[in-house]
């Protein structure tokens, strides 16, 4: 399991470092406008594992494009790349992704919870080009239940989160079921409910200790 801090802002970079993240994820839909590679100081010397990640309006993010407007803004960040979130409707990029070496998140984000036969369902479309990674939105503590036992039984690996602040504490207890990564945030959140870095790695410290 990697605790991820993701990032909205380049220079929260060295924070994340700092605060003993597994890797980063690099907001760049949240990024100041027109950032590139070249104006982030030491990028090339991050010791970490950098996830590319430009999120769609319509999953929670800030972008809002074509698939060509997408591969746009994430093909001169692609040589740092460990990992490459993609979501379904620009799954059509996967491959020349896949063929530079960078491995593919296949991402799904609901605003609402799904059954554990749609959760299954996603998660199958998702692996035909990633790792799946799937988050939902909670609206009671069964649906919590339902997530924990579905991250338990899934095809690993899979990557399962939720949205918004209620049942926040559910971000802590799917790496315990499973899930390959956890995610924060360092300097500011990127979406709601998220904990700061340092703290969710003492949290899972203490968990899985």
């Amino acid at each position: 399991m990697q605790c991820v801090a993701s990032v909205g802002d380049p220079q929260y970079i060295q924070d994340a470092v700092l605060a003993g993240a597994d890797a980063i994820e690099l907001r760049l839909d949240l990024f100041p406008q027109g950032c590139t590679p070249e104006q982030v100081p030491g990028l090339a010397r991050c010791p970490l594992p950098l996830i590319i990640t430009v999120r769609s309006r319509q999953e929670g993010g800030n972008f809002r494009g074509t698939p060509d407007d997408w591969w746009t803004r994430v093909l001169p960040w692609l040589e740092y790349a460990a990992f490459v979130d993609i979501e379904q409707q620009f799954s059509m990029l996967a491959p020349p992704i896949h063929d530079i070496g960078s491995e593919v998140i296949a991402s799904f984000h609901s605003g609402r919870m799904l059954t554990e036969l749609e959760l299954g369902a996603v998660s199958a479309r998702l692996r035909a080009y990633g790792i799946p990674k799937l988050v939902v939105r909670p609206g009671n503590p069964d649906d919590v239940i339902t997530l924990c036992s579905f991250t338990n039984h899934a095809k690993k690996p899979i990557i399962t989160s939720i949205i918004g602040a209620k049942y926040r504490y559910t971000r802590a207890m799917l790496p315990l079921f499973g899930s390959a990564m956890a995610f924060a945030y360092a300097g500011a959140a990127t979406a709601e409910g998220q904990f700061p870095i340092q703290e969710m790695k003492q949290i899972l410290t203490i968990l899985c200790d």
